[in-house]
Formats: structure tokens, C-alpha cells, sequence
């Protein structure tokens, strides 16, 4: 079958923006080229458009991450990825091989794996802490964290 390349978008500034994304930790960085592989080529949803994925995903991007590896690692992607039949080696974004893009892709998500996951975990118990104050205040308790001295609680 012969090789179907088109001129955009341009995957090297694809690869770049998803990198900066997720180094940032930062969904409101995804510029449309980016969004539209993810959406073609990377079983994400469209979510309306641009700014209904990026709000679906701005404050769970360790759940983008979890969702594109999930689909990418354990889903028989590795025999898409190594076979010159499927259809990741039909298309190419101006010279490059889909197959290339989903792997470099598959790099940058599993290098910012744990960061993401870290972020989130870190931001979910602030939102906890939050919300045990507000409602320690409300009933008219003032919260005090445990004291720890030489590793141990006293």
C-alpha cells in the first residue's frame, strides 16, 4: 500500500509540545497539532474540541498520561508498532512514519510517568488538607499536625 504523507502537522513541534506539556505539568500548553494526533492516531477522544479535552484533562493530566500508556503498552500496540502491514506504516507526517511518532511518543510519556503522577498525588492531598480545614473551621476546630521528633510521632 502506498504511503499516504501529509504536509501538518509537523511532528517534530507535535513531539516538542507534548514534552513541554507534561515537563510543565501544564494541559493548557497543547497547541491544536498536537491535540489532533492524539485525537487521529492515539484512541483520545475529542472531547468537543481543544479546549473541552484540555479542560477534561487540565486537572487529571496524570490520568492523560495513565490513558495513553495504558493504551499504547498493554492494548497489542507493540504489534501495530512492529508490523510493516498496519496501518502506523501507511501514513507519514511530512516524511515521518506514524509508527516513529507513536514511539517517540510512548518515550515521552513513560519519562514523565512518575513526575506526573507525583504532581497529582502532591495536589490531591492539598486539596484533601483543604478540605479538612474548611470543615475542621466550620465546626470550630483548629487542625495541628502531628509532631515528629527523630522519626518518631510523639
Amino acid at each position: 500500500m502506498p504511503v499516504r504523507n501529509y504536509p501538518n502537522p509537523d511532528p517534530k513541534a507535535v513531539l516538542r509540545n507534548i514534552a513541554d506539556v507534561l515537563a510543565n505539568q501544564d494541559m493548557n500548553r497543547l497547541e491544536k497539532p498536537a491535540y489532533q494526533i492524539l485525537n487521529l492516531h492515539c484512541g483520545f477522544i475529542a472531547h468537543y474540541d481543544l479546549e473541552g479535552f484540555k479542560a477534561v484533562y487540565r486537572d487529571h493530566l496524570d490520568d492523560f498520561v495513565g490513558f495513553f500508556l495504558a493504551s499504547h503498552l498493554g492494548q497489542g500496540w507493540d504489534t501495530w508498532l512492529d508490523n510493516p502491514k498496519s496501518y502506523l506504516y501507511e501514513v507519514s507526517y511530512r516524511g515521518v512514519m506514524l509508527h516513529q511518532i507513536v514511539r517517540d511518543l510512548l518515550a515521552i510519556f513513560r519519562r514523565y510517568k512518575d513526575q506526573t503522577r507525583t504532581v497529582a498525588e502532591a495536589r490531591r492531598r492539598a486539596e484533601k488538607m483543604a478540605t479538612l480545614n474548611r470543615l475542621a473551621g466550620e465546626l470550630g476546630y483548629n487542625l495541628v499536625p502531628k509532631e515528629v521528633s527523630h522519626g518518631q510521632e510523639t
